[in-house]
């Protein structure tokens, strides 16, 4: 018996495809749903070590999550003004506020006086103040108020110096993202075609009606992993094959 070996890219389960399937649809199917791609990748082995090594988790935060465009939040999470919130990366944190009817900016959550984190918890608030010494900002991040001022003459000296570092933000489909890079290219560039993918769903519209945390004793991309691929579908959710033309 001759058997055949599909090429790279090519192979699939035998039965009817996805987009055969989209052909027994009685409604209309949007475009995007209809956009294929099968270009092979690569299947080069990965080291264990980027799952496990310090050093490689240490180049990560250095290499990816102080430079990539990351969602913090809902634009609804923080509908009113003085709305803050907190968003936590590896050992960074960053303060996400409503500082105006129409914007939203994103402050390194840390008072320049002493170090501390400016606000631990999501909330409303009128100013950004210090809860160890005072310090104050204002919503925009400039300084507002330094207790005992008298004895910080060169902060009244260098005023504009002391407003609050800002991170980019930007938002898209009713998402606030942040950016710790000030050299990042814009959110535009880093979404490339992911708005063309929603076109036909505005996510704008769309609110969330829960929000479930769990924390999982392992590295970042173990979890990633199983939801960036379908293989797991056919043992653990096998309900889902009968729409999507698998195994």
């Amino acid at each position: 018996m001759t058997t055949i070996e599909p090429r790279r890219g090519e192979a699939r389960s035998p039965g009817m495809t996805y987009q055969q399937l989209l052909d027994t649809d009685t409604h209309p199917v949007p475009e995007v749903l209809r956009w294929t791609n099968n270009a092979f990748i690569d299947d080069t082995d990965v080291s264990v070590a980027r799952y496990t090594s310090r050093e490689f988790h240490e180049l990560e935060k250095e290499k990816v999550w102080k430079r990539v465009w990351q969602m913090a939040c809902r634009e609804d999470d923080i509908p009113n003004v003085g709305d803050t919130l907190v968003y936590e990366i590896c050992d960074m944190s960053i303060l996400v506020v409503r500082s105006a009817a129409d914007r939203i900016q994103a402050y390194w959550n840390v008072c320049l006086h002493r170090g501390r984190l400016l606000r631990e918890f999501d909330g409303n608030a009128s100013e950004l103040r210090c809860p160890f010494h005072g310090f104050c900002w204002n919503l925009d991040g400039s300084l507002k108020q330094v207790p005992c001022e008298w004895d910080f003459p060169h902060i009244e000296e260098r005023r504009d110096e002391f407003s609050l570092p800002e991170v980019k933000v930007g938002t898209w489909g009713g998402f606030v993202f942040i950016n710790m890079d000030p050299k990042c290219e814009s959110l535009e560039s880093f979404l490339g075609d992911l708005p063309w993918h929603f076109k036909d769903w505005d996510l704008a519209k769309r609110s969330k009606t829960a929000h479930v945390a769990r924390v999982f004793n392992t590295n970042w991309k173990v979890v990633q992993d199983a939801f960036s691929e379908a293989f797991h579908v056919v043992a653990t959710h096998p309900q889902l094959l009968a729409g999507i033309g698998d195994a």
